[in-house]
């Protein structure tokens, strides 16, 4: 049967986003720097490997008749098949040139600015990243020109957010946006009254050795659910989560004066490791088995970061664990914590911004990548964008400051143009979802504080990671918490946390 076909293929092209997966995590924490070159070639080739199949003409005609035979398919197969048709079509809108291109360039560029971030030098950065720009633009192009017809995308730049997350365009993103630019500003203004009004909270005075970090994490990692038998922690230059569901790798960065950053991106990670490791398992190497977009990913990462990371019962339920593993100072007291993670500070660096300011973060660029593939800025414009944009949402200064200005993220070097949204979207997912998991188990907060966890994952288990691409984006919402997307919930969260009084 054709549908067998297909379930064939894609279990093959499972494999190989496997090897993927693995080489590059290897890459970006084990790796020696002259093992760049080749290792960026292996992994295009391997990307190359996969669009062949995609674009087999056997596989094509395996897919239409599949359609046509989808008769007698369980719902759950249906819904593969529908997502397997999506995956193929996108496949076949980009010639496999372009795919291996685009991974060189952008394996080039990646390696190069974690040594010329270091630098400050945009002079040398921005050739490569102007050659990233242009294969990413002519990849939105195809895509485009492929899938306008069938996926009603409105131009090139919509081509990319589909990519990241599907279903998702512009007419969501703008209005929500725009709101989100009115409304926190004000907020900001207010919750910074009312901290400056106030004694500061107590900061790290001393250095805390990575390897009591590292302890911490771990001690907080099991706490969250994590299986030591199926993950491992290390270091990167940008915290990520990789591998696969029997084989997660989660990454964080330290600062021997700044443990809540180290810590929080290790809690932020184990959101999105928890979201793969949870994934149905009837359904692996199915395309309907996989993760939704990374708007729902990140929901998942911050639920865990913000919703949970950031509350005052949990922080209070492991305060305690810092004093054990680090020391027991003013610093790592329960309240003085909680002040200090809900701290509202403009500030240069966007993995380390508070709620209230991190949206500005993503429409900042948002606002640029958009621009860039709709031909309505260049990369030479960039640092002077970024600037005014820095001036106009957070009073901040940027010029001449590419380090932490528009050389601080992964996102663009790595091709990734079309992801920021997600973040921000995600954040707004996180708390809608939160709120539905509090009308479902009421006492949450207390659960918290004992930090007996287990009834919330089994919630977001249920409602989110057992799903996996069964719905769309909107029913699976729908599903969980009664709505689409809806950004009061987002609102509401921070006005509750950042309008108390200590």
């Amino acid at each position: 049967m054709s549908y067998q076909r297909l379930e064939k293929a894609f279990y093959r092209l499972a494999q190989l986003d496997h090897a993927i997966a693995m080489l590059g995590w290897d890459q970006q924490v084990m790796m020696p720097p002259k093992g760049n070159a080749a290792r960026g070639r292996a992994l295009a080739e391997l990307q190359v490997m996969s669009t062949e199949i995609m674009q087999a003409p056997s596989l094509l005609e395996a897919m239409a008749v599949a359609e046509s035979e989808s008769g007698g398919l369980e719902d759950w197969q249906q819904a593969n098949l529908r997502e397997m048709v999506s995956d193929i079509k996108a496949a076949n809108a980009v010639p496999k040139e372009l795919v291996e291109a685009l991974a060189i360039a952008s394996n080039d560029c990646e390696h190069a600015w974690r040594s010329l971030r270091q630098d400050n030098n945009w002079r040398d950065f921005e050739p490569l990243l102007q050659k990233v720009v242009d294969l990413t633009v002519e990849k939105a192009q195809a895509l485009n020109a492929a899938l306008r017809d069938e996926k009603g995308f409105a131009n090139d730049y919509e081509a990319l957010l589909d990519v990241y997350d599907p279903g998702t365009r512009m007419k969501r993103i703008d209005p929500v946006f725009t709101q989100l630019k009115t409304e926190l500003p004000v907020l900001l203004q207010e919750v910074m009254e009312r901290q400056n009004a106030e004694s500061p909270p107590t900061g790290q005075t001393s250095p805390v050795e990575k390897h009591r970090q590292v302890a911490l994490a771990h001690n907080i990692m099991g706490i969250l659910g994590i299986d030591f038998d199926a993950s491992r922690l290390d270091e990167a230059a940008h915290p990520f989560s990789g591998g696969v569901s029997d084989d997660s790798r989660i990454t964080s960065r330290y600062d021997e004066l700044d443990v809540f950053g180290g810590i929080m991106a290790v809690i932020h990670e184990c959101g999105h490791s928890r979201y793969e490791t949870g994934l149905n398992r009837d359904w692996r190497y199915r395309p309907v088995g996989s993760s939704m977009g990374m708007g729902v990913h990140e929901s998942q990462s911050l639920f865990f970061e913000m919703q949970l990371g950031r509350s005052r019962p949990f922080i209070e339920a492991i305060a305690p664990l810092f004093s054990k593993h680090l020391a027991d100072v003013p610093a790592f007291s329960a309240n003085n914590m909680y002040r200090l993670c809900t701290r509202v500070e403009p500030g240069l660096i966007r993995v380390n911004a508070d709620e209230v300011t991190y949206p500005l973060h993503v429409i900042l660029r948002y606002e640029l990548e958009r621009d860039l593939v709709l031909g309505k800025a260049e990369v030479k414009d960039i640092p002077e964008r970024w600037d005014v944009a820095m001036h106009e949402h957070l009073g901040l200064d940027t010029t001449g400051n590419y380090r932490d200005g528009p050389m601080q993220d992964i996102h663009w070097p790595s091709g990734s143009i079309g992801y920021f949204p997600s973040y921000t979207l995600g954040a707004m997912n996180a708390a809608q979802l939160y709120h539905a998991m509090q009308r479902a188990i009421p006492d949450a907060p207390e659960l918290v504080g004992r930090l007996e966890l287990q009834p919330i994952f089994e919630w977001l288990s249920a409602n989110v990671w057992q799903k996996g691409r069964l719905h769309s984006y909107d029913d699976l919402m729908t599903g969980a918490t009664g709505e689409t997307l809806n950004p009061r919930y987002f609102l509401d969260h921070l006005r509750s946390r950042y309008r108390r009084s200590d």
